[in-house]
């Protein structure tokens, strides 16, 4: 399960479900498995419908993710959860350094150093996204959705999975 998600298709909420939206084809995509006896074709992995714009009661695109490992704000990309692992980059190289990352040197260029590595997850007390409207749409989500907070990750839904009110994957 990927719990980090960078949107280049919006994710919208239609009633109390929430999806990933193709803009281009107006189809809704879902993986709850009781989205077949709604009407959605399955299609491997997915399921899909055709919807109406006017359905879409918010719709957003995933901006950045950020997590806190020790006391500072980094930019996080992946989570093996396996491994026990969060890849985490430091946008601030003197952040980096302060809580313990060796560099990352490129090769190409000498002068170059990037502050990411894998760190164990329970390093990393908090995860959040940031979410930006999309311009034509209403955008009701918060900004800022955690998916983990204060070192407890918060409960994981498939999209499509019925909510209940002030609930957001």
């Amino acid at each position: 399960m990927n719990r980090f998600r960078n949107s280049i298709n919006p994710v919208v909420r239609i009633g109390n479900r929430m999806f990933y939206y193709s803009v281009r084809n107006n189809i809704i995509r879902g993986n709850y498995l009781d989205l077949s006896s709604l009407g959605f074709k399955n299609i491997g992995k997915y399921f899909e419908r055709q919807i109406k714009e006017s359905e879409i009661d918010s719709a957003y695109r995933v901006k950045c993710n950020y997590g806190i490992y020790k006391g500072f704000q980094v930019r996080v990309a992946d989570y093996k959860e396996k491994e026990g692992e969060i890849f985490v980059m430091f946008d601030n190289d003197s952040e980096g350094e302060a809580a313990g990352i060796k560099p990352r040197i490129d090769e190409s260029d000498k002068c170059m150093r990037y502050y990411e590595a894998y760190v164990p997850e329970s390093e990393v007390t908090d995860v959040y996204e940031v979410r930006e409207a999309v311009k034509g749409f209403p955008f009701v989500s918060p900004k800022i959705v955690y998916h983990k907070k204060d070192g407890v990750w918060l409960p994981w839904h498939e999209y499509g999975t019925p909510m209940k009110d002030g609930e957001w994957i």
